[in-house]
């Protein structure tokens, strides 16, 4: 998953070759990361992954562990800063997309692609390519509740919000 750059690379030369060949074409599955990433965030294993951060910096107040609560909280900043972009920019979901990664062959056959990649990593598109939308299969290993679904279907209609724009609202 860290080699985005590279996958993305592939996938355009791929959609490039199947295209302009008498094969069938590439089916590619595309994915709002936006809704993975807010699934993510209501999940039991993001909320496993918090009370993990929450005993480690229970522990490091009670051992009076000035440095590590620093670090810890740091790392949560970050950490939060990170979840914005993804929930409300385009940025990478790939450290969520490990959670799922044994999971992605399956969303493949099922909805019968070749690839899977977000929808705001293709840059170009040749003729004939034929593109799925695969988002609701890669937030269903999340198990999304009603109310995070509602939230991902409305945020699926919503532009993206650019870099800046989040940085803005935080804090």
């Amino acid at each position: 998953m860290k080699n985005c750059g590279l996958l993305a690379s592939l996938v355009a030369a791929a959609l490039m070759v199947g295209c302009g060949s008498a094969a069938a074409p590439l089916r590619v599955g595309t994915y709002d990361s936006r809704a993975v990433a807010v699934a993510f965030a209501a999940s039991a294993t993001f909320n496993q992954e918090l009370r993990q951060w929450k005993e480690e910096r229970d522990k490091a107040e009670a051992a009076g562990d000035d440095k590590t609560l620093k670090q810890l909280e740091a790392k949560a900043v970050a950490r939060q800063k990170q979840a914005h972009h993804q929930g409300f920019g385009a940025a990478p979901v790939d450290d969520i997309i490990e959670h799922i990664k044994d999971k992605l062959p399956a969303i493949a056959q099922q909805a019968d692609v070749d690839v899977i990649v977000s929808k705001w990593a293709v840059a170009y598109c040749a003729d004939g390519a034929k593109f799925v939308d695969v988002t609701d299969l890669m937030v269903e290993p999340f198990a999304p509740n009603e109310r995070t679904q509602r939230i991902i279907r409305d945020l699926r209609d919503r532009p993206l919000v650019s870099p800046d724009e989040i940085d803005r609202h935080q804090h």
